[in-house]
């Protein structure tokens, strides 16, 4: 048997008299804190985002410098041949 014919269709919740029951609303406590973590969240990402932007073309000069520093010796010893 399929697993659909053995479910009831979704759950509603409502009172015996026919109204539907609201669940309960956060506090102002509740929503603070979840902007608090919002904040916090969206300052790690920016945070990561300007290091990554800041850093990288850093380590490309470094890269660059580095090649041309190390090719001498490199090309020194010639292809290694095993």
């Amino acid at each position: 048997m399929d697993a659909m014919e053995h479910s009831n269709g979704p759950v509603i919740d409502m009172t015996p008299d026919g109204a539907f029951v609201t669940p309960p609303r956060p506090g102002i406590l509740a929503y603070l804190l979840r902007l608090a973590l919002f904040g916090v969240a969206l300052a790690t990402v920016a945070a990561l985002f300007w290091t990554i932007i800041l850093v990288l073309p850093l380590l490309i000069l470094v890269m660059v410098v580095g090649f041309f520093v190390f090719r001498p010796r490199i090309m020194q010893f010639g292809p290694r041949r095993f």
